[in-house]
């Protein structure tokens, strides 16, 4: 698959430029963007040069973080890393690594930006970032103990293209502090739960548990199937207390599941407090009932959506990670 160049009215050809490539809905074998980017950048170091040792250790990885700007957009540094290797200015080391990025079987459907002195920004459009949302409504509550799929909903699917059996948590050990509280993370958690049941009641969505388990229950959305995220081609999220919501989810799962090889260690219990805050302000922000439900079912039902991937978000960190239990209300 060939990317397109485009170029930006009015700007240098050579520094600023952005490559589209063919829409294809995510791989279901990975659990977050930045998993399936790395694999697809490392393809491509792959072939600009060809004896390019392997990136995943402390020392060689590939640096890629998720960036504030825009719906969501990976910045990566691979270049300032490989100009010194390859001799050439990294400017130039940037271009022919995003072009090789375009050319592959590229299923991110990804804008690609080269940004001076180096950067390479890899954004997700619209389409392909609603099919990312869709993956987390029907994957995230299957996740079990230590990320394993749970049985129920593997039965019959061993081999299948695409089948997610194991997401194991590079967590080992987490001590809380001394003083802490847990009833910020476990209310938010909550009352997403609450927010879910009564949307479910009033039948905006349809939810399913997959547990009865109080420490472990968590909500499936199964109607409607999809959830419509897009509208006129665009993400009905745009209220800057979703996308910031959405943010910080996805930085969770990228820590979970993808975490940088070069930090020792990560304070959990503030990654959890500040997806907890992200929530109150959406939560505080984004209407679902009234008018919204009224005028704008699509919308009411994709803030819902949003809630269901904050939910279980929340239960992986509360029982995976901080050791608690994620209760269904408080």
């Amino acid at each position: 698959m060939h990317g397109t160049l485009v170029n930006p009215p009015g700007r240098d050809r050579d520094f600023n430029y952005k490559l589209k490539v063919d829409h294809r809905s995510p791989p279901l074998a990975e659990l977050t963007p930045k998993q399936a980017l790395l694999q697809q950048i490392q393809a491509a170091l792959s072939l600009y040069i060809l004896d390019t040792p392997s990136l995943t250790d402390r020392k060689s990885y590939i640096p890629l973080q998720l960036s504030k700007q825009r719906p969501v957009v990976y910045r990566c540094a691979i270049a300032f890393k490989l100009s010194k290797l390859v001799n050439s200015p990294t400017i130039e080391v940037a271009q022919s690594i995003s072009q090789l990025i375009a050319q592959q079987d590229c299923q991110q459907n990804l804008i690609l930006q080269v940004v001076p002195p180096g950067w390479i920004d890899l954004e997700l459009p619209q389409p392909s970032l609603a099919a990312w949302l869709q993956h987390w409504i029907e994957t995230l509550p299957c996740l079990g103990s230590r990320g394993e799929k749970r049985a129920e909903g593997a039965e019959g699917a061993e081999g299948a293209e695409g089948d997610i059996t194991n997401y194991q948590l590079p967590i080992t050990n987490y001590q809380l502090p001394i003083s802490y509280s847990l009833f910020p993370i476990q209310y938010a958690h909550a009352r997403c739960c609450s927010l879910l049941k009564m949307a479910h009641e009033e039948k905006i969505i349809i939810i399913k548990s997959k547990n009865s388990d109080i420490k472990s229950s968590c909500l499936q959305v199964i109607s409607p199937q999809p959830i419509p995220w897009l509208s006129e081609a665009k993400i009905c999220l745009h209220h800057p207390s979703e996308l910031n919501l959405l943010l910080e989810s996805i930085g969770v799962l990228d820590a979970l599941y993808c975490p940088d090889p070069t930090r020792k260690s990560l304070n959990w219990l503030k990654v959890a407090l500040n997806l907890s805050q992200a929530f109150q302000t959406f939560y505080s922000q984004c209407r679902i009932w009234g008018e919204v439900k009224n005028q704008n079912l699509n919308l009411a039902q994709g803030r819902l959506g949003l809630i269901a991937i904050a939910q279980s978000v929340f239960r992986i960190l509360l029982v995976e990670v901080l050791n608690s239990c994620a209760p269904l209300e408080l």
